[in-house]
């Protein structure tokens, strides 16, 4: 085998992946015979994925003008154009950030091949764990810039403003405040503001503030106005709540967000932007009273405000039936213990449409539906425990990138018992007494292994647990688990001669702080015969 690698120039040489990887063991990382074993297996272990690969991340500027589009290649084209070709003055300042939210859509491949076009300053940046409004909290976790301007794909700036943007924010370095300007309607009329009432499901109206007539004037605080373009300091940013999912409900909100931070919402008269409204071709992308009810209540709850009045715009605008009905679904989520996660994932192979579809029916009668993000699962055809590794890594590298202090992760053959919740939330509030990394619903357990918690019932301690299909993460773990397993399937592969399956890795080796719900409420079809309790189907 050893003198067959050595020899061989045929890309598509036939090997056995078990004796290539013990030649690896073998061998010399320097060696000549362990670069030809990786050769041999370099795109033979994963199947790639047809998204477009995010651009190499560039150096340093002090302005990220960050565009997040979804199937909107023509209004994103016009708009970095406009950036090239009517405000020049500002491009050896700035990155051009576009997040595709749609990277598996007809558009990625052109928005992706922009960046040949503009290398110096245009980034490509796909993401599909989600769509909507939140996506744009990671314009701001990966921006080079010290300065965040985020606009819609479908924007026009005013000549000049975007250089006395940059002067501005040069002029004021610490600022916590949140940076908007007036917008020019399509007759050039200015509006610089949100009056904080409801119209047509919305919250905010359209007015103006004589003082942003003159462009020359000073900056002057305003309550609220809507996203179509917003800034602030990099470092300065509050977030979206990762729970909210679709479009819509974000008006005022991150105002808010920032004024309890001690800045400021200011309109700079200079900062005049043209916004596209009109859709003769349609709008494509889903957007729906649920996602917008939802994610208005959402908000509501984080900053602990009344929703009674939004609550009562609905009922006038879509109905009571309609709207009481949406209000409770969205009031038994908050309520229920899968609120406690800060996001939920649930690992598939794209080409199995169906368990995708028979796993979201079980995620409907948890009411958790609306939480649950679909992550493409890795497939490694030779070692499936390659596939399950690297997902749950890339999950994980996930939730740091975007901040999440907590993360559930499911595999798409999970099942539940009747009384799921109601266990989960006796666990949860146990569980608030304890400095924990891993949550397991359930797993394959050596039940003599597994110990009781003093003072918690439904809290033990599994010293021998194996399955990772219901697990939890605490950001804590993020580092370490990191740390030790590989980013690529050729050395997960070759990590996986002693560690057999992450599952195993987990709780022979990680040497965390891992808790268990008790009783178990998660189990999967492989060990369904083992369990004690019944699930569901």
């Amino acid at each position: 085998m050893v003198h067959q690698l050595a020899e061989s120039t045929d890309a598509d040489l036939g090997f056995d992946l078990g004796e290539v990887l013990k030649i690896m063991a073998a061998t010399e990382p320097s060696s000549a015979v362990f670069e030809r074993c990786r050769k041999v297996l370099d795109g033979k272990l994963e199947i790639e994925s047809s998204i477009p690969k995010a651009t190499v991340r560039k150096e340093r500027r002090f302005l990220t003008i960050g565009i997040a589009t979804h199937n909107d290649y023509d209004g994103c084209y016009f708009s970095v154009q406009s950036l090239r070709l009517y405000h020049p003055e500002i491009l050896r300042d700035t990155e051009i950030l576009v997040l595709d939210n749609n990277p598996a859509g007809p558009a990625a491949s052109a928005l992706k091949a922009l960046e040949s076009w503009a290398p110096e300053h245009y980034r490509y940046l796909p993401y599909s764990d989600f769509q909507g409004t939140a996506v744009r909290d990671l314009i701001f976790r990966e921006a080079a810039g010290d300065f965040v301007l985020c606009m819609d794909s479908h924007v026009l700036f005013a000549p000049g403003s975007l250089a006395r943007f940059i002067e501005y924010c040069r002029e004021h370095p610490d600022s916590n405040d949140l940076l908007q300007g007036p917008l020019l309607w399509d007759d050039l009329n200015l509006s610089t503001h949100f009056d904080p009432r409801w119209s047509l499901g919305m919250y905010g109206y359209w007015e103006l503030d004589e003082r942003g007539k003159d462009p020359a004037a000073p900056p002057f605080e305003i309550g609220m106005q809507g996203l179509g373009v917003f800034g602030c300091r990099r470092e300065a940013w509050p977030g979206f709540n990762p729970r909210l999912a679709g479009f819509g409900g974000e008006e005022g909100y991150i105002h808010e967000k920032i004024r309890r931070a001690g800045g400021r919402s200011l309109c700079l008269p200079f900062l005049r932007w043209m916004h596209r409204f009109d859709r003769p071709m349609g709008v494509p992308y889903a957007c729906n009273w649920e996602d917008r009810i939802r994610n208005y209540l959402l908000i509501h709850d984080e900053l602990g405000t009344d929703p009674g009045e939004t609550i009562r715009h609905f009922e006038e605008f879509l109905g009571e039936g309609a709207a009481r009905a949406i209000v409770a679904k969205v009031q038994a989520e908050l309520a229920g213990p899968f609120h406690f996660f800060d996001a939920i994932y649930c690992i598939n192979l794209d080409r199995q449409a169906e368990r995708w579809a028979e796993v979201q029916r079980r995620f409907l009668q948890l009411g958790i539906d609306r939480r649950v993000r679909r992550f493409p699962a890795t497939e490694t055809p030779l070692n499936h425990h390659i596939g399950c590794a690297l997902s749950h890594r890339r999950i994980i590298a996930e939730a740091k990138r975007q901040g999440l202090k907590t993360v559930l992760v499911f595999e798409d053959d999970v099942r539940f018992t009747a009384d799921a919740s109601e266990v989960l939330e006796l666990s949860l509030r146990e569980l608030e007494g304890h400095a924990w990394q891993l949550l397991y619903l359930g797993g394959y357990l050596q039940r003599e292994t597994a110990r009781s918690v003093p003072g918690c019932p439904h809290l033990r301690i599994p010293d021998m647990i194996t399955c990772t299909h219901a697990i939890a993460y605490h950001h804590s773990v993020y580092d370490a688990i990191l740390k030790a397993v590989p980013d690529n399937a050729i050395d997960v592969a070759r990590w996986l001669l002693r560690q057999r399956g992450i599952d195993q890795f987990y709780t022979l080796e990680l040497g965390v702080s891992s808790y268990l719900t008790n009783p178990v409420i998660a189990t999967q079809s492989s060990i369904l015969a083992s369990e004690e309790r019944e699930f569901e189907e």
